[in-house]
């Protein structure tokens, strides 16, 4: 606009007024009113400047970035104000949702048409995308940081290359019953990222599913329970930690024990209050449990057991555990189930519990055939042995 059209515009003097008076709203506003693009702009980031709140102070700038219009300068003065802004504003408010990230996004193409190439750069390394900051480096001419950040570049490809991998491997070794595996590829995955809040949810689910006392439980759908156990010593009572869990009356809540020692396993009574018998007579000391038999815990808990080859079945009489088995061996040594009615087989290894598909032939481990390899069970795994739904526990 020419020095008489100014002159002659009354939006133009109004302008001229409102800015000598310190109103930079209405005179951004008369500005723009009189084609005065610069000024306009100019008063836009004025008002930024003086905006009372951070979401003011992007208002006013979107609005310089709309009056800068075509011309390249205020275009990249109105970019650069708007894109420190943007930045500002994540930092202060913290990069935490995909959202936050598109704003970064969005400050540093701002900040590169304002011709601000490092803090574009630095932005875009705040989020990770060390190949977008090089580019917004070697736009700018900053070698050294390019370089940098190509380097950081190639260490996170690597990384995710490591955590991809990982997470498969995690993924297959659960899938065919590889659980401690499975556990050792989430620990890879974890230290593969800075973002590890999944695997770190998924390995403590996996801590609290494994299974590592030398006991499961074999929960049939329509039968009574099966406890397999490998531990050196085996409890019996009505406390639930026991390894077999007895609900008849006058059984204690620690009420006797059962161990391995030498070549045999061993009964012993646990300072019951109702005490424990053998074939009838009162148990003292520590008495070897040979060939076959019956126990008593108190009156009311009538237990047959069988010993053979180092194997141990106990199995509840009568009363309400009528049908609850036990069965055991040492840790390491493999034993079938078909004492028990299933046609699988067990070892313990190291407390944990691997199952194989024994004389059966149409098994299933949570829906995926069971072939030749032994499969470690934890809790929460489902099998299914010639028919029969076998819940694990």
């Amino acid at each position: 606009m020419t020095f008489l059209r100014r002159m002659f515009s009354s939006d133009y003097r109004a302008a001229v007024a409102a800015e000598a008076s310190g109103n930079v709203d209405l005179a951004a506003e008369r500005y723009g009113l009189a084609g005065e693009h610069a000024d306009a702009v100019r008063m836009h980031l004025a008002r930024a400047a003086r905006a009372p709140s951070r979401n003011a102070e992007l208002a006013a700038l979107r609005d310089a970035m709309r009056w800068a219009g075509e011309d390249p300068a205020l275009q990249r003065q109105a970019a650069a104000a708007l894109g420190r802004a943007l930045w500002e504003a994540a930092k202060a408010e913290g990069i935490a949702t995909e959202r936050d990230r598109q704003r970064v996004r969005e400050a540093s193409d701002l900040l590169v048409r304002g011709d601000d190439h490092a803090l574009a750069g630095e932005a875009l390394e705040a989020i990770g995308d060390h190949l977008a900051a090089a580019n917004a480096y070697s736009a700018g001419g900053l070698v050294e940081r390019m370089e940098a950040a190509l380097a950081k570049d190639d260490d996170a490809a690597g990384q995710a290359r490591e955590e991809a991998d990982a997470f498969a491997g995690y993924q297959t070794a659960m899938r065919v019953g590889r659980r401690d595996e499975a556990r050792s590829e989430l620990v890879r995955a974890v230290a593969a990222t800075s973002a590890a809040a999944e695997y770190r949810r998924l390995l403590d689910q996996l801590d609290t599913a494994m299974l590592t006392a030398g006991k499961v439980e074999l929960k049939r759908r329509t039968k009574p329970l099966i406890v397999a156990c490998g531990a050196p010593k085996l409890a019996l009572g009505r406390d639930p930690l026991c390894d077999l869990t007895l609900r008849a009356g006058g059984v204690s809540r620690q009420h006797a024990e059962i161990e391995w020692s030498g070549d045999a396993f061993v009964l012993r009574d646990l300072d019951s209050r109702n005490g424990t018998s053998l074939a009838g007579m009162p148990l003292a000391g520590r008495v070897p449990l040979v060939g076959s038999g019956r126990f008593a815990l108190g009156d009311e808990c009538l237990l047959d057991f069988e010993c053979t080859d180092g194997v141990l079945v106990v199995r509840a009489a009568g009363g309400l555990d009528r049908g609850v088995a036990l069965i055991a061996a040492r840790d390491a040594t493999r034993f079938d189930l078909a004492p028990v009615g299933l046609g699988l087989d067990l070892v313990f290894q190291r407390g944990r519990p691997l199952l194989g598909r024994g004389t059966s032939r149409d098994v299933t481990f949570n829906d995926e055939p069971l072939g030749d390899i032994r499969v470690q069970l934890i809790r929460g795994d489902r099998v299914v042995a010639g028919g029969e739904e076998i819940d694990i526990g």
